[in-house]
């Protein structure tokens, strides 16, 4: 129950020329290896692959210790979960056979019982088959305190978890939790126990299974070679429809032209979240369809208030105050995305329109809180400073990332506008999202401001893993660092709450604890441009964490007749 590192959805404007292609390179698009195209009116066809394009390459592929993008995407397909949303925000079943409500019984009155039904006849992928005692294995995983999960908001309201069959789950919490069933085992995949029951406590971090995963899902994980390519294959005893590819092969290329070049020639199938300032491009690529997606997903600053500077909350709402959030919006991405006062759309229940207000850019109210701290220009230099010491950060993204990178160039000129000084400090991306154990830069706090994006789900949100004092790393996705006892209170009550009038007053004022404070200065909200070769069927991107792969099982190839390349 944790959100996600969106970290391969910067945009940048093309750094080189490309051309359209020639005539040849056209009509010889093709299905990377599928041979000649089916006719589809006679509904879903078997075989071919397809390959996608992707920026970041996974650390790990487990959902519970990594939440970076790719590992999702890849998860997706080789392991199955309770529910996952479809591309309308609808929450569907997967592993289960319904959704759990007070009506058909799955859930208690007093909303503290809900009891899932596992599907009959589920198998991990090598022929043993997926029980209920495979649930209570994961869950002893998630809470096993030697174990540094992403997070375990919603778990922690679980009491008593019971097994009375092969295919029954009943938890029992000691307290309300509304969100539960649209979170229980949607981030996290069930896990096989007669593979890792050897691998538990701190041993899990280490257990080859995350390099090698066997799962229950539509997919197989055949290979993956570091640095170049991870290789999925159909699961012929899927529980669900399909699959209907051979293949799905996530190709890593870190550099937006280059997957820019290679759709172009059909070297890969589909370009995910690609360049937004590419659209021109894109669209003079035949054989190709464009889906543009408004993503649940902002783009925001990260503050470590473990930083003495930061500390102080004037410095951080300065900050805040000199973000000009419109000119990133216009000069860095075109204005294809929307400027986020908040962590809340606008058209959530929970936003609080007097705390979008606070969260305005003011370079004079900047000015003074700096003043009111002691910082002032005494040299004359330009920054400001206090007892001889220059106010001077490091700002921190996913390295390799031309659009963040250009981001940081404004933000240092805007920063720079008040007197404060700014250091561009990049990393890769397995170095800023790694594990604690592997070091990372957010987990360790080793960085001033942090700049990444959070996907968040359709559910009204409970922020306790990324706010909350409980949530500070290793146990949770609190990078910030921050300790504010009424928030921590408030989204303690607001993950309880059931009636709908008391959220909304309780997380309005959690917005507004977050703009008083600033521990985190949202930027903006994405749109996903995902090129994908027409060739691919029933592709329907989503705009929640269960990503675009969440139906591939049902994907297949056809369309009209065109060469093979």
């Amino acid at each position: 129950m944790s959100r996600l590192y969106l970290v391969v959805l910067s945009a940048c404007l093309a750094t080189a020329s490309f051309s359209c292609g020639t005539t040849d390179e056209r009509t010889a698009r093709g299905g990377s290896g599928a041979g000649a195209v089916a006719d589809t009116s006679r509904g879903p066809v078997s075989g071919g692959r397809v390959i996608i394009g992707v920026q970041q390459e996974p650390e790990m592929l487990s959902e519970i210790l990594n939440s970076m993008a790719t590992n999702n995407m890849v998860c997706n397909l080789i392991f199955s979960k309770f529910v996952k949303y479809d591309d309308h925000f609808n929450l569907i079943p997967d592993l289960i056979t319904e959704i759990p409500s007070v009506e058909n019984g799955g859930v208690s009155a007093d909303h503290r019982v809900y009891t899932y039904h596992l599907r009959s006849g589920v198998r991990w992928h090598d022929g043993r088959p997926l029980t209920s005692r495979d649930v209570r294995f994961t869950f002893d995983v998630i809470m096993d305190p030697k174990v540094n999960v992403e997070s375990r908001e919603g778990w922690d309201a679980v009491a008593s978890l019971e097994t009375p069959d092969d295919t029954t789950v009943v938890f029992r919490l000691h307290k309300p939790y509304p969100d539960f069933v649209g979170e229980t085992f949607f981030d996290e995949p069930v896990l096989p126990e007669h593979l890792l029951r050897e691998s538990v406590g701190e041993r899990f971090h280490a257990a080859r299974f995350h390099r090698a995963p066997m799962g229950s899902g539509p997919f197989k994980f055949k290979s993956w070679t570091p640095g170049s390519h991870l290789e999925l294959v159909a699961n012929a005893d899927y529980y669900g429809e399909g699959p209907y590819l051979d293949a799905i092969i996530f190709k890593f290329i870190p550099n937006e032209n280059t997957l820019l070049v290679q759709l172009k020639t059909g070297e890969i199938d589909a370009f995910d979240n690609a360049n937004i300032n590419f659209m021109s491009h894109l669209e003079a690529i035949p054989g190709v369809r464009i889906y543009r997606t408004p993503m649940l997903m902002y783009e925001h600053l990260d503050l470590n208030v473990e930083n003495p500077v930061l500390a102080d909350r004037r410095v951080r709402r300065a900050l805040s105050f000199a973000t000009n959030k419109g000119e990133i919006a216009q000069s860095i991405y075109n204005g294809l995305v929307v400027v986020a006062p908040l962590d809340e759309f606008t058209e959530s229940r929970y936003h609080s329109p007097s705390a979008a207000e606070r969260a305005r850019f003011d370079l004079t109210a900047a000015r003074r809180l700096l003043n009111e701290a002691g910082w002032r220009d005494t040299d004359g230099d330009g920054i400001v400073d206090r007892d001889g010491i220059p106010l001077k950060l490091t700002i921190s993204a996913s390295a390799g990332q031309p659009n963040r990178e250009r981001t940081e160039l404004v933000l240092r000129e805007q920063y720079r506008a008040v007197g404060i000084d700014v250091e561009i400090r990049n990393y890769g991306p397995t170095v800023l999202y790694g594990t604690y154990e592997d070091g990372g830069i957010l987990k360790r706090g080793s960085f001033d401001i942090a700049m990444y994006a959070w996907l968040s789900t359709p559910e009204p949100s409970r922020r306790e893993a990324l706010y909350s004092a409980t949530s500070v790393p290793p146990q949770g996705q609190n990078h910030p660092r921050f300790r504010h006892d009424e928030l921590t209170r408030l989204l303690e009550q607001g993950s309880t709450e059931t009636d709908v009038a008391k959220r909304e007053v309780i997380y309005q004022r959690v917005q507004e604890i977050l703009v008083d404070e600033a521990p985190v200065i949202p930027l903006f909200w994405y749109t996903a441009i995902d090129p994908v070769t027409e060739r691919l069927q029933n592709f329907r991107p989503n705009a929640t964490q269960s990503a675009d792969t969440w139906n591939a099982s049902t994907w297949y190839l056809g369309g009209p007749e065109v060469s093979s390349r």
